[in-house]
Parts: C-alpha cells; sequence; structure tokens
C-alpha cells in the first residue's frame, strides 16, 4: 500500500483524489488501522518535506530558510484534508500521526526545527487535537524510536499548549 500511496501522491499531489484513491483502492477495513495511519501519515510528510526542508542541497543541521519552511507548511496544507478525513474524532489514530511524525523525523536524524514545525501546523491546521499533543507528551512507548531527542524538540511549545488549556479550562 505505501508504495502505491506515494506513487498516487506523486501523480496527484492533493487531497481529494488521494482520498477517492484510499476510498477506491484501499480495503475499507484498514482505513481506520495502526498501520495505515502510519502509513498515509509518513507519505504525506514525504511529500510535504521532498521539495521544502528536505528539498536537494538542504542542510538539515540548521534552520532552514523561510521560503522553504513556508512551502513545507503549504504542503502540509494542500494535504491536510486527507488526514483530517481519517484522523477526525479519532483520537487513537491522531496519537498514530503524532508518532508517525516522530519517527519520520528521527529516520531523518531530526532536521532542525522540523518537528516542532509539524506539530506546530498539525495544531493550527486542526488536523490532532491539542489533548493529544498532550498526552503524546506524557505517554512512555518504546516502539517508536527517537522520543526522547523528539520531547527535547518540541517541550517549550508543549509547555505553552498546557498551560493555554489550563488558562483556557479556568475561564470556563
Amino acid at each position: 500500500v505505501q508504495s502505491e500511496l506515494w506513487k498516487q501522491i506523486q501523480t496527484e499531489p492533493n487531497a481529494t483524489a488521494l482520498y477517492k484513491w484510499i476510498k477506491d483502492k484501499v480495503d475499507p477495513g484498514l482505513h481506520h488501522t495502526k498501520g495505515f495511519i502510519n502509513v498515509l501519515t509518513t507519505c504525506v510528510l514525504k511529500y510535504v518535506t521532498q521539495d521544502s526542508t528536505l528539498g536537494k542541497d538542504v542542510d538539515t543541521t540548521v534552520t532552514p530558510d523561510k521560503s522553504a519552511i513556508e512551502k513545507e507548511k503549504l504542503n502540509l496544507d494542500k494535504m491536510k484534508g486527507v488526514l483530517q478525513m481519517f484522523l477526525h474524532d479519532h483520537t487513537d489514530l491522531q496519537m498514530v500521526a503524532l508518532y508517525a511524525t516522530q519517527v519520520f523525523c528521527y529516520n531523518q536524524q531530526f532536521p532542525k526545527g522540523m518537528l516542532l514545525r509539524l506539530f506546530m501546523n498539525y495544531y493550527d491546521l486542526e488536523v490532532v487535537e491539542e489533548e493529544i499533543f498532550l498526552k503524546w507528551k506524557e505517554e512512555v512507548n518504546d516502539e517508536y524510536p527517537g522520543k526522547g531527542k523528539a520531547l527535547f524538540q518540541v517541550n517549550t511549545w508543549l509547555t505553552w499548549l498546557e498551560q493555554a488549556e489550563e488558562e483556557s479550562d479556568e475561564e470556563d
């Protein structure tokens, strides 16, 4: 499924076409499985970063230039619909998407700032609900490599998110 999904993204890189392809070609019994969400998230991230922050001749040890970061977000915005279709109302699968993102960054040797940007974009684009980020922060799971380094990269933002949520709870 992964290689076919990747071919489809390269052929027609938009959320609607990808969603339609998945509906037509992928067994509906797989749509809400951890494995499928992992593959979908990984393929979307590969697409989002291939010609932006992980493009040719990009030094991943330094923060990418503004245009690459903007292109990364634009690419994710273009594909967010397909993620939302499978993750909406499935907090367990949103967690799988966060772990897939962690492993994607781990496999790329954690490019500078990438995990933080992706998490912030998931939040801004309403792909993952805020309590799932906080649950991810607390969860100990050795199944997915790179958690320590991942936490280090996003901890300040997660603390901000936690405090923002506490303040909104107090207001409620």
